[in-house]
């Protein structure tokens, strides 16, 4: 029941700090300090982990995000970026 409010804290996340979920997640290995704080300003709509996907146009501009949950993480990721790429846009997971 709770799938979806993961998936949009993912895609939430990301087009918040303009990169994937998976780099915040990266971040909160290395600064757990820092993402901690930016998530409580965010008023815990940040999901650090795999699964939220930028969306980018031709010209690079963030233009939104997909979070996908259900699956593992990676697996949820492939499928956002599958998904964006298919509308013919460019996916920025961080470095899938």
């Amino acid at each position: 029941m709770i799938r979806p409010d993961v998936a949009i804290g993912k895609a939430w996340g990301a087009v918040a700090v303009g990169k994937s979920s998976r780099a915040l997640g990266q971040d909160a290995q290395n600064r757990p300090a820092f993402i901690s704080a930016l998530n409580t300003l965010a008023q815990g709509k940040i999901v650090p982990v795999a699964g939220g996907v930028l969306i980018r146009n031709s010209d690079n501009e963030i233009v939104g995000a997909v979070g996908i949950s259900g699956d593992l993480s990676d697996v949820d990721e492939k499928c956002a970026v599958f998904g964006i790429e298919s509308a013919g846009l460019v996916a920025d997971a961080g470095g899938l």
